[in-house]
Formats: structure tokens, C-alpha cells, sequence
């Protein structure tokens, strides 16, 4: 029901099935590869992470993936790759959502349940290499709203390449039961925090 179930897992039968070799990402404009760390808000949540949708998750409530941004340059459209598998973004500035709607078919729902799904918002904002150094180069430093005032340059293109270095923000899976076969009944909601660092 997570991240790592909804869309690493389709996206790694989808690249094997089309046998990528070298990454090729939609758009004219890549801003970067990041290592995204998710931790739970449990708080937040209202599935139950001691349930079987949730053994990706270590003691600690993380999970750890990686996708890639791109976009059309000087166009809000965009795009989440991970794994070969590109999801519609859209870009305000320095602030990125992708929302993604799939089938899945959770443990707790049973081998044979039929129509439930999982929608997935990733709301992240990006932040220049100079900002990244003011807020003391972690997703805590970031204060209500955003980046502080006087914050440094935002993210952009450069001679060698798109200027962000950090994504900070949230990530929500929504979970929508299914109606056939199903002894999972109530919809619910899983909330995580992610940090993402830049590693291409």
C-alpha cells in the first residue's frame, strides 16, 4: 500500500519488460536523480502499519527509494521517474506535486479481492544549492512556508545543469478499498514525511 508496492514494484515490471539500458526521461529538461528517505507520521496515518501492508517499513518507519524529475522547460508540466515508470508532476515554482492512481491488491485484502486501488500525492519543494546551505542543509531547517526570506538563489538551469540540490515535503497513499471478494472494508490513509537528496 505504500510507495514501494503501488509504484517501485510496477515500475520494475515495466523496465524489465521494455529492457531499458540507458535512462531516458520525458520532457527537455532533467533537474536530477534523488535518494528520497520516507519516514511515517503516525500521527497522520490512520492504516495499521503492524498490519501486512506495511513490512517495507523498518523499526524506525522509513523507507528508502529513488526517482528522477524532469520537465518541459519554462512549462509547468512535468514528470516523477522511478525505475523506468514516468508519472505526471506539476511545477509552481519551486514546489512539485505528482498525484498517481493505480490498482493494487494489499495482503490484508486477500488473494482474490477485485477493484481496490491506492492514490499516491508526492507535494514536494526544491531547493537551490544556496538555499540548501541556509537551512543548514537538512528538510528541518525549512521554516512555516517554505524557505526563509532573503533565502538565496531558487532552483533553475544552469551552464551545467539544473541548480537543486534537496525535496523536501510529504507523501500520501490513500487507500481505497475494494468491493469484490475483499475483507479489507475501510478506506485509510498512510502519511509520510520525505527528504530527498540529489545524487545525479
Amino acid at each position: 500500500m505504500n510507495l514501494r508496492r503501488l509504484v517501485l514494484l510496477v515500475a520494475a515490471l515495466i523496465a524489465a519488460a521494455a529492457c531499458i539500458t540507458d535512462p531516458v526521461f520525458p520532457g527537455d529538461q532533467v533537474l536530477g536523480t534523488f535518494r528520497f528517505e520516507a519516514t511515517v507520521d503516525r500521527k497522520r496515518t490512520t492504516c495499521d502499519l503492524k498490519g501486512p501492508d506495511f513490512t517495507s517499513l523498518t523499526d524506525a518507519g522509513t523507507f528508502t527509494f529513488e526517482g528522477t524529475l524532469s520537465r518541459n522547460a519554462d512549462q509547468p508540466q512535468g514528470w516523477f521517474t522511478v525505475q523506468g515508470f514516468s508519472r505526471d508532476a506539476g511545477f509552481d515554482g519551486g514546489r512539485v506535486v505528482s498525484v498517481h492512481k493505480a490498482e493494487t491488491r494489499p495482503p490484508s485484502c486477500g488473494a482474490s479481492c477485485e477493484g481496490a486501488a491506492v492514490e499516491e500525492a508526492l507535494d514536494v519543494l526544491l531547493l537551490s544549492n544556496s538555499q540548501d546551505t541556509l537551512v543548514g542543509r537538512r528538510c528541518s531547517g525549512l521554516v512555516d512556508g517554505g524557505v526563509p526570506d532573503g533565502g538565496g538563489t531558487p532552483p533553475g538551469p544552469t551552464p551545467t545543469g539544473y541548480d537543486v540540490e534537496r525535496a523536501c515535503g510529504t507523501l500520501t497513499d490513500d487507500f481505497i478499498p475494494g468491493k469484490t471478494n475483499c475483507t479489507c472494508t475501510a478506506p485509510c490513509r498512510a502519511f509520510y514525511t520525505v527528504e530527498g537528496t540529489r545524487v545525479n
